[in-house]
This record gives C-alpha cells, sequence and structure tokens, in this order.
C-alpha cells in the first residue's frame, strides 16, 4: 500500500517492500561501502590511511569537474568542452606564473577565461539554438588547438611554491588542499541546487523547457549561468590540477572529460536532464576512483581496466534508470 511520497513501498520479487527513493540515493552510498570492503579483503593496504588519501585527492579534479557538469546536464545537456577549457585556463595560468606574475593575478587570469569559455558556450548555445552537444564539442576541439600553439609542444613546469600549496599543500598540516577545494564546490554546489531559487531554475529548465517559460522563467539567462558555472568549475579544477603536478602541458585535460561524464551519470543525474545533484555526483566519483586504486593495487593488467570500468558505468546506469522507472511508476 501506497501511503505517501516520502514513504513509497513497492513490491519487487522475493522483497515484501522497498523505498526505491531511498536506494536511488542510499544504493550509491551502500555500493561505494561494499567496494570498499571487497577491495579491503583483496588488498590489505587499501585501507591504509595513506591510500585512502590518494583515493580522494585523485577524485577532487573529477568531482570539481563533475559540479560543473553536473548543472549543465541538470539543465539542457553536457558541456563536453571542460577538458579543454581546464587545459587553456591551466596554460594561461602556468604561463604568468613562469613570467614571474604573481601566483595571485594568475589565478584571477585562470578562473575569468573560465567563465568567458562558459559565457560562450552559454550564449551559442542559448542565444544561436546549437544544442550543447554541437556547440561544447566544437569549442572543445578549438580550445585545445589554442593549447597547442601556445605551447608548441613544450611542458612548463616548476612553479612558485605559493601556488604549488593549492594542489601540494596541507590545512592544519593534516587535510590535503585539493580536498579542500573539493568539498568546498560540493559544498557551493550543493546551496546552489537545493537551497536558491537559481537552482530550482536549473531543474524546471532541465525537466520542460517550455512549461518553465510559461512560468515567466527566463530560460536562456539560465542556461548562460549553468555553463558560466560549468566553465569557472573547469578553471578551478585546472588550477588544482597543475598546483599538483607542477606540470603543464598541452593536453593536460584531454582525458577527464569522458570520465567526468561517466560519474555524473554514475551519481544519478539523468542524462535527459531535470534530475541529479552534485553528492552523487561525488559518490560516483569516488566509486570510479576506488575501483581504479583496487585495480592498481591487485595489479590488474591495464588492457583490462578499461573494460571493468564501463562495465561498472553501464550497470550503474542501467540500475539508476530502474529506479527511475520504479519511481515513477508509484507515482514519487
Amino acid at each position: 500500500m501506497i501511503t505517501s511520497k516520502s514513504a513509497v513501498q513497492t513490491k519487487i520479487g522475493a522483497f515484501k517492500y522497498f523505498d526505491p527513493s531511498l536506494l536511488s540515493g542510499g544504493g550509491r552510498l551502500f555500493a561505494l561501502i561494499l567496494i570498499c570492503v571487497i577491495m579491503s579483503m583483496l588488498s590489505p593496504v587499501f585501507f591504509s590511511a595513506r591510500n585512502l588519501s590518494n583515493i580522494i585527492t585523485n577524485a577532487c579534479i573529477m568531482t570539481i569537474l563533475g559540479v560543473g557538469l553536473t548543472i549543465t546536464i541538470i539543465t539542457c545537456g553536457p558541456d563536453l568542452s571542460v577538458g579543454s577549457i581546464l587545459t587553456i585556463t591551466s596554460v594561461i595560468a602556468a604561463i604568468m606564473l613562469k613570467a614571474g606574475i604573481f601566483f595571485g593575478w594568475a589565478i584571477l587570469a585562470a578562473l575569468a577565461l573560465g567563465i568567458l569559455l562558459g559565457l560562450l558556450n552559454g550564449l551559442m548555445i542559448s542565444k544561436i539554438g546549437i544544442p550543447s552537444f554541437i556547440s561544447t564539442y566544437g569549442l572543445q576541439w578549438a580550445v585545445f588547438g589554442f593549447a597547442y600553439v601556445i605551447l608548441k609542444g613544450y611542458v612548463v613546469y616548476d612553479f612558485d611554491p605559493a601556488f604549488r600549496f593549492v594542489g601540494n599543500g596541507y590545512l592544519f598540516d593534516v587535510i590535503p588542499m585539493p580536498i579542500i577545494v573539493m568539498l568546498g564546490v560540493v559544498i557551493v554546489g550543493f546551496i546552489i541546487l537545493k537551497k536558491t531559487t537559481l537552482g530550482r531554475t536549473f531543474y524546471a529548465v532541465g525537466a520542460n523547457k517550455e512549461a518553465a517559460k510559461m512560468s515567466g522563467i527566463n530560460v536562456e539567462k539560465t542556461m548562460i549561468y549553468a555553463f558560466i558555472i560549468c566553465g569557472l568549475l573547469s578553471a578551478v579544477g585546472g588550477i588544482v590540477l597543475v598546483a599538483r603536478i607542477n606540470a603543464c602541458q598541452a593536453d593536460i585535460g584531454k582525458n577527464y572529460l569522458l570520465p567526468t561524464i561517466a560519474t555524473v551519470y554514475m551519481g544519478g543525474t539523468r542524462a535527459a536532464g531535470g534530475q541529479g545533484g552534485v553528492i552523487g555526483t561525488l559518490i560516483g566519483a569516488l566509486i570510479m576512483t576506488v575501483v581504479e586504486n583496487g585495480m592498481n593495487l591487485m595489479g590488474v593488467p591495464s588492457v583490462w581496466r578499461g573494460a571493468i570500468i564501463g562495465a561498472l558505468i553501464i550497470i550503474t546506469v542501467l540500475v539508476n534508470q530502474w529506479l527511475n522507472k520504479k519511481l515513477e511508476a508509484a507515482g514519487a
């Protein structure tokens, strides 16, 4: 018997009742805990403090990028240029640092460029009407091209220690700074999506653009804001990454796009828009990082790793779709 939306009970197979709304969120956390338990049984060093710190730190860049992607996917579609924006903003910051410019100005310039590129994406999509997949994919190749032209194949490295603190420093000599930045981004992203009018408009536009427009929402402006935030967070991810590895090259962000999109979908954000959240994206990034870390500890051949990650992504998306159908059928 269905008593309320907050306590949807549906008969399923051998189970008498379950609450699919709880499984859709709590199920991912349970999956993360289960994977961690399995990895700890397979490798005695998995639960060491150093390894756990490495896992969370390695998830930081995907999570930062993922928060921005979550917002754009909820609103109107994926931003395929996040890796290239990460790259070009990193290149600009690196060049300014090597020129002896104060690291604060280099960071501000990178963030400003990320905002401008996000604005460009938003204008192409909302004003000109180019689909997000096409416009952001085109910008990706254009921006990567500029990065290659600027660096000409060179690697820029050895930056100001004050700048490197963002990627290698520790707060109170305990918590790595990338984790602090990541948590800050997740908290701000959560507040924007769940506690502000802007966040509600993101969901409304993603669920039904025409209905949102009829209700008085400025759909074009909402889409622009979504891509500006995504561009800004791509720049933040680039700054943290370059500060952490102490080097920058023209393809530094090339391999981040697909894993980040995967973490967003694994976190429960619906590809059609209108549904999702940054907490799920954080859990998705941790699941992917834990699996990769476990495979490294167990010495799994590299030829199998892609297949395992791909299977994990497919299974997660299928489970999300199944849960969404149960929620819709139950009237939640």
